[in-house]
């Protein structure tokens, strides 16, 4: 699925008005909340996959850069999936049509992520450590792109919906 950690940022439940007024996205939209449960599907995988805590998760979904390294590869394992990373490389036009999706082509959240994602690129150059790689490009992100932040109910809900329960002692280690 093509889904991304960007697009959490702009598919809560409601819809984030702009400084000038009016809604950004329509969160009432059934083609948005679909991206949105999609999302959710996709983080529950990872939530398994990479063992990561409530506490990765929240940092995750408030844009909060991740303290552990489970954190970090959560974002990793986000961003692969959505094809956005794939083998330590960034696709922006993947990320860009991805957000334009939902957003429209000449929407303002487009214009400043097609700026951004370019600059954030700097922020990853040398890095090697898939993890470390994507949640530093994610973090640049979400610190440039702060005015869309995803609300703290929301994330809280989509915390409540990770699989936590479903992670025991004995399950391998996938964050390497």
């Amino acid at each position: 699925m093509q889904f991304i950690r960007f697009l959490v940022v702009l598919l809560p439940g409601l819809a984030f008005a702009s400084p000038r007024g009016g809604a950004l996205v329509d969160f009432s939209d059934p083609k948005v909340q679909g991206h949105l449960d999609a999302l959710v599907r996709m983080a529950q995988s990872c939530v398994i996959r990479v063992r990561a805590t409530p506490k990765d998760v929240r940092a995750y979904f408030t844009n909060s850069a991740p303290v552990t390294r489970s954190g970090q590869c959560f974002a990793a394992c986000m961003l692969e999936q959505s094809d956005v990373i794939n083998h330590g490389k960034v696709n922006r036009e993947l990320l860009v049509h991805l957000a334009s999706l939902v957003n429209g082509k000449k929407s303002r959240v487009v214009r400043k992520l097609n700026s951004v994602s370019r600059m954030c690129l700097d922020s990853i150059e040398g890095l090697s450590d898939r993890c470390q790689l994507a949640s530093t490009y994610n973090d640049c992100l979400n610190e440039n792109m702060i005015e869309f932040a995803f609300p703290l109910d929301l994330a809280e809900e989509a915390v409540r919906k990770m699989p936590f329960h479903l992670m025991s002692p004995n399950l391998p280690d996938a964050r390497v």
